[in-house]
Order: C-alpha cells, then structure tokens, then sequence
C-alpha cells in the first residue's frame, strides 16, 4: 500500500511539473495561455474557420503528453529486487556461522556465484528471462507435448535412492523453496534441484566427488549464459558428506550431516513472494522447467 501510495505522489509531480512546463514553453513561444480560458475561446475560433496554426504548437503539446505516458510507466512498472553479495563456503569453514545481518532479506546473501570472474549486472530487470534458446529446442518441446497428449509420464532423472535425499528436499521445502527434478548434467544426476525468489538456485549432492558438482554447475552457467540477456542466476552448489571425505573446497559448500545443513537453511530462507513479484517468480520457475528439459538433451 506505501509504494502505491508513493508512485500516486510521483505520479503527481510528474503531471504538474510536465504541465507547468508545457504553460511556460507555450507562453514563451505562442503567447497562449494554458490556465486562461479565452485563449482557449480563440484557439477553438481559428480551428473552427480552419486558421493555418503553427504546426509547433501541437507538437508541443503531444511532446509534453508523451514525457507524461513514458513517466508514468517508469513508475509503475515491476521491478526485481536487486541482488547483492553472494555468501561463499569461507562462511561456514571451522564451523563458524556465516555473516547475516538480521534486518538484511536472507535469500540475497546465501547466493554464490560459482564462478567470480562473471561480473553481476548492477541493474534492475523490468521483464522475466528472456529466452534465446538454440534450435533443437523445438524439437524438445514438440517431444514434451507428444509425451503430454499420450499421457506419458515426463521421465526425471533421479540419482539413486538415497536415505538422505528426501529429507535434504524437505529441509528446502519447509523453508520457501521450490523443488525442481533433478536433470542429468553431463553424465552427473544431484540430489536436489531447488529455486528461489530472486533468481536464486540451489543444487546438491550427497557423498559426492567436489569436481563432479563443479563441472554440471559450470555447464549449468554456459546454458544460463547463452539463453538469458542482462540477467544472473544465482547458483549456490553444496555437498552433504555425510563420510566425512572433504574438508573445504572454494566453490561449494560442504556439510558433514543434515542437522548442519538444516541449521544453515533454516537461517537462511527463500525470500517470501509478494504478489507483486509472483509473476516474476512464476516466469523464472518456467525458465527453469525449461532448461531442465534441454539440458538433458545435450
């Protein structure tokens, strides 16, 4: 209600002062008055007995219009939140707690960029991706529709069944994110596939090699880098070594049980969905659908 409150006020200031403009450049150029009503009277006068009228005096008046319509639209169009840094496995080495200031929304700082050479956009996107996906993915969707017509289940590519894997989804799940198929990434299948407000993406695996991880999430950035303009995906990588087997790694995160990695989620929930950024979240979630069906294409 206070931001609506605040565009009506911008809103506001917006026609006056286009308006006040528009009666100051007439009154210098044309003599007209916009607030007086007989030069109306005289205006309406000439237009009746057809009177020649400077053609800039329109076109004054339809700059001023058009300056007024393209305000108004930058005021009220939707905007993401923007992003800022991405948390990074340092945080949780020695088991020290990350940095996470109370008043800061969470789902902004338990993001890491996998790669740090990639520079982060420092803008704010009006639109949901955009697609500019390669050309077999007609064929991808056409195949998806012949499976929908002929009731044929969407085949997902689950790792093995693991004791752990449903209880790492529903630690995600109770704490706003939304759980995704796991796809097969170049020959590996993760534990967990999960996505978040703000284009946030988690993905995880159990027992599992640190360079097997590192490689699908980098083949996952190539996808997100040749189909999306002018937008990041936030992916946080993690591994649930429940062997004990690593100790640190610089571009996922490591947690030794599932109380370790429910503690760390449950401090660090998916952003609550306004209805303002539902549709936001809904195009990101079929972005998403998307390439986990192309992605195990390829």
């Amino acid at each position: 209600m206070k931001n609506k409150f605040e565009h009506f006020l911008l809103s506001l200031l917006l026609g006056t002062s286009t308006l006040l403009g528009l009666s100051f450049w007439l009154h210098i150029n044309y003599g007209f008055n916009l607030f007086y009503r007989e030069h109306w009277d005289i205006l309406a006068k000439l237009q009746a007995t057809q009177t020649p009228i400077n053609r800039g005096f329109y076109v004054s008046i339809i700059v001023a219009i058009l300056i007024f319509v393209i305000g108004v639209y930058i005021i009220y169009r939707p905007r993401f939140k923007q992003k800022q840094n991405p948390i990074t496995p340092q945080d949780i080495k020695n088991n020290t707690q990350p940095s996470v200031a109370p008043s800061m929304p969470v789902a902004k700082t338990e993001t890491m960029e996998v790669n740090p050479s990639v520079p982060v956009p420092n803008t704010l996107i009006s639109r949901p991706p955009r697609l500019n996906l390669p050309s077999n993915m007609a064929q991808i969707a056409a195949q998806r529709q012949q499976d929908i017509i002929t009731n044929k289940p969407p085949v997902q590519n689950q790792p093995e069944q693991n004791p752990y894997t449903s209880t790492i989804s529903q630690i995600f799940s109770d704490n706003g994110y939304a759980i995704k198929p796991n796809p097969k990434i170049s020959g590996f299948t993760p534990n967990l596939f999960a996505i978040g407000p703000n284009e946030v993406l988690w993905i995880g695996a159990i027992d599992t090699k640190p360079e097997d991880l590192i490689q699908a999430v980098e083949k996952l950035q190539s996808v997100f880098q040749e189909t999306l303009e002018d937008i990041q995906i936030n992916v946080t990588a993690f591994i649930l070594d429940t062997l004990n087997q690593y100790q640190s790694n610089d571009s996922i995160l490591i947690f030794k049980s599932t109380d370790e990695l429910k503690n760390f989620i449950s401090e660090n929930p998916a952003d609550t969905i306004t209805d303002e950024e539902r549709d936001n979240f809904d195009s990101y979630s079929e972005y998403i659908d998307t390439v986990i069906q192309y992605i195990k294409n390829i």
